[in-house]
């Protein structure tokens, strides 16, 4: 009885070491190999062959796993973010929201910080409308309107409120129009098409809408179906017949299905998880965001009877082999383009507009967002197409 007192003391003792480590540890990959590491010192340790083995098992699956995270980060894209450290004041932000699942409230303000090891790359505060439609220029009463909607890049993250596409496109037209910044961080198709069906933009219906921009990168197809750890309270849609249906939340249905949230669980913390069933998920979201984008220009003609114009950091058939960092082959991705160009959506190439410049011209550094210099081309570009001379 003393040597098994002894041996759950020690594995008490194993197993708090490891939730210590899991904690500091930068990754799972690190806390499977220190659980390796103490699997073979319980093997060192324990008394009896039964306890033994079964810290050799342990360690072996520790191990196991660990090897095959590793090998599946190896074949994962690099973000070029990767070692950005973001902080916003208030912390939670954007905060939650019934309809959407965050959102900007109306009337605030928040303050957005990024660093890169020691160094500030920007500090901005972002202002908010009382329609929590991020501020832009004044324009004139019953000036024509435009609605910018999107993730990030509408948003303009990084920069300060008047140099967001939505504030150049007002500048660049001399104040005499209307802009309306409804970007918001994280966001994709699916919350801009709940924000049409729940009547969220309703507000802007009998003005004089001219258009519905928005700009497009390939990590939104992965968010149409929930990937992404801030997504869990958005709107989830499935294809039906064709046909797209709001089913609720992602939490709600990982809720409701123990077994897809459990993988969807895993994949979040293991890359070789996440990795089974990749090709028949990318089908799937390729397929949802046709169809909300299909989806998004018919809800713009109807509501406003406006054209949605599409922006896009996005290769197509002109770039090179290789172009960008994405998990969906290059291939795939021209098609979706071509899906939407058939669909008769604008579309504007930020890759044409740029391609004279060197990368450090036109982005923020070690961030990957446009800088300002790339707004206010994409603006002259979008001035072009909406209003020819």
């Amino acid at each position: 009885m003393a040597g098994v007192g002894r041996n759950l003391w020690l594995a008490a003792a194993l197993l708090a070491a490891l939730a210590v480590g899991a904690v500091l540890l930068p990754s799972a990959m690190w806390a499977c190999v220190l659980a390796a590491v103490l699997g073979i010192a319980g093997v060192m340790l324990f008394r009896g062959n039964g306890w033994r083995t079964a810290a050799l098992v342990a360690a072996a699956l520790a191990l196991s796993l660990a090897v095959l995270d590793a090998f599946a980060g190896l074949l994962t894209p690099t973000a070029i973010n990767d070692g950005l450290v973001k902080t916003t004041v208030p912390r939670w932000w954007p905060p939650p929201d019934p309809v959407l699942g965050f959102r900007p409230k109306a009337d605030s303000e928040v303050l957005n910080t990024a660093t890169f090891g020691p160094d500030l790359l920007y500090r901005r505060t972002y202002h908010f409308d009382a329609d929590a439609a991020r501020v832009t220029p004044q324009a004139p009463a019953g000036a024509d309107t435009y609605l910018f909607v999107g993730d990030s890049f509408i948003f303009g993250q990084g920069l300060p409120d008047d140099e967001t596409l939505a504030a150049q496109f007002a500048k660049l037209n001399g104040l005499k129009l209307r802009t309306v910044n409804l970007g918001v961080p994280g966001n994709a198709p699916n919350h801009l098409l709940r924000a049409f069906e729940t009547g969220l933009l309703d507000r802007y219906a009998g003005q004089p809408v001219k258009a519905v921009v928005t700009w497009i990168i390939p990590a939104q197809l992965a968010r149409v179906t929930g990937d992404g750890s801030w997504l869990g309270s958005s709107p989830r849609y499935v294809l039906e017949d064709g046909k797209l249906r709001h089913t609720g939340t992602f939490n709600e249905y990982r809720l409701l299905h123990p077994l897809d949230g459990a993988k969807y669980l895993l994949g979040e913390v293991f890359a070789f998880v996440d990795a089974i069933g990749m090709k028949q998920r990318q089908d799937e979201q390729v397929e949802l965001f046709v169809a909300m984008m299909a989806r998004l220009q018919q809800f713009s003609r109807e509501k406003f009877n406006a054209p949605l114009v599409v922006i896009y950091s996005w290769p197509d058939e002109t770039s090179r082999p290789g172009h960008g960092q994405s998990e969906f082959a290059q291939p795939m991705l021209v098609g979706v383009l071509d899906r939407l160009r058939k669909l008769g959506i604008p579309l504007i190439s930020v890759d044409h507009v740029t391609s004279d410049y060197d990368v450090s011209r036109v982005l923020i550094p070690h961030d990957g967002h446009p800088n300002a210099f790339t707004t206010e081309l994409i603006a002259r570009e979008l001035k072009r197409h909406l209003m020819p001379q």
